[in-house]
Order: C-alpha cells, then sequence, then structure tokens
C-alpha cells in the first residue's frame, strides 16, 4: 500500500509539473501571435485592409483563447482551495444555452465548421442555478467540440427535457477520443494523446460546476464517429 501510495504521488507530481510546462507554452503561443500581428500592422504604412482584417482576426481569436486559458486557471485555483461556490437564482437553462449557441455559430462558421441547433417547441421550466457558471460549461463544450472535432466540420448542440432533468448534448464529428482516455478525461491536468492546445483543466472546471447543480457531466464517444458530451441539470423541486 506505501509503495502504491508512494507511486500515485510521484504520477501526480509528474502530471503537475507537465501541467506547469504545458501551461506556461499555451500561454506564450497566443501572446507571441498577438504581439507579432499588432508590430505587422503598426509597421504597414500602406494600410492593407485585408492584411488588416487578417491581423485584427488572428489577435481578437488569439485574445479570447488567451483570456479563456487565464479564466480557467482562476477557477482552478479556486477549486483547489475550496472557494469554488455558486449564486443560484432562478434561472432560464435554455435562454443561457442559445446565448452560447449564438456568440461561437459565427465564430465556428468563419473556421468552416457548422454548428447546428434547432430550439424546440416547449418552453422549459425555469431551474435553481448560477447561470454565468452554466454559460461557462456551455462555452468550453462547444469550443472543445471545435477543437478536438473541428475535421469533422460540424457540431450539432441540443436541449431536451427528459423527466425532471434538463439535457444538453453536443456532439462533433471528429475522430473520438481513444477508448483508453475516456475514463480520465476530466481528470484534472490531463490532456491525452491529442495535440489540440489547451490547458488541461477545462473539462475538470466543467465537471465540477455541473457536479455543485446535482447534475452530471459525462464525455463518450457516438456512434457512427465523433464525440459527445451529455450535460444532465436537473430541475428545481
Amino acid at each position: 500500500n506505501i509503495n502504491d501510495m508512494s507511486m500515485k504521488i510521484g504520477q501526480n507530481e509528474k502530471m503537475k509539473t507537465e501541467f506547469i510546462s504545458s501551461v506556461s507554452h499555451e500561454l506564450r503561443t497566443p501572446l507571441t501571435a498577438i504581439s507579432g500581428w499588432g508590430e505587422t500592422l503598426l509597421a504597414d504604412r500602406e494600410r492593407d485592409q485585408i492584411q488588416l482584417h487578417r491581423g485584427l482576426r488572428i489577435i481578437l481569436n488569439e485574445s479570447r483563447r488567451l483570456s479563456t486559458m487565464v479564466e480557467e486557471l482562476l477557477e482552478f485555483s479556486k477549486m483547489e482551495d475550496g472557494r469554488f461556490t455558486l449564486q443560484l437564482e432562478e434561472m432560464d437553462l435554455q435562454a443561457e444555452f442559445e446565448d452560447a449557441i449564438f456568440t461561437y455559430r459565427e465564430l465556428f462558421r468563419q473556421e468552416g465548421i457548422e454548428l447546428r441547433y434547432e430550439p424546440g417547441e416547449e418552453i422549459l421550466p425555469s431551474i435553481s442555478g448560477d447561470p454565468e457558471r452554466l454559460k461557462q460549461v456551455f462555452c468550453n463544450v462547444l469550443d472543445n467540440a471545435a477543437k478536438h472535432g473541428g475535421t469533422g466540420r460540424r457540431i450539432d448542440a441540443s436541449l431536451t427535457r427528459e423527466g425532471t432533468v434538463q439535457v444538453v448534448r453536443v456532439r462533433d464529428y471528429g475522430p473520438g477520443v481513444p477508448a483508453a482516455e475516456l475514463p480520465y478525461v476530466k481528470q484534472k491536468f490531463y490532456k491525452g494523446s491529442s495535440k489540440a492546445r489547451g490547458s488541461g483543466i477545462g473539462l475538470a472546471v466543467c465537471d465540477e460546476i455541473v457536479r455543485l447543480h446535482g447534475g452530471t457531466f459525462d464525455i463518450a464517444n457516438a456512434e457512427g464517429g465523433g464525440a459527445v458530451v451529455t450535460i444532465c441539470i436537473p430541475e428545481k423541486e
């Protein structure tokens, strides 16, 4: 038992070290792109509109990615020291989900990825939840689907009511998750074999947010290819 505990501690320390190295690299990459394109645009005396548009889009995209990583790190630090809490209120889950869809649909379109979502005809009852935290989960899952499943050029999203549970599903058409890695994808620091950029803590934060709402956050491979994330949030009693 002592040897087993020692080995697990050693593995955890190794993962933390790799995590710090990975995050340092991930933060440096967008900063380099932002700095480089800023200098390029400032030096452009001819004001080439095509280059200006391209440079500004890259700067905005990289700034968004950098902001996401910083937010993940802040949320993760709160999780680690017990300061991670919810601000519960009566909320419309569908409104928050559709707001996230609206935010990402045009961004994905520019990347050649179609985000499909058709709202249901049923008006869903309100739930007790933290709107900001849940929207954070939706945005993270959509962004993750584009990063890991973008080769499929399509993402399907849905929100349904199953009994007294509201269920969000986001499915991509990429390569899916290797079967051996599925049990670990929500584990903090874990990045697996994927070469996609990221801190390795985003899904751990999502899992914790959904758990605090009394729900479940699951990742599986979809029939026919790709991965599907299923988020179940119980309605208030």
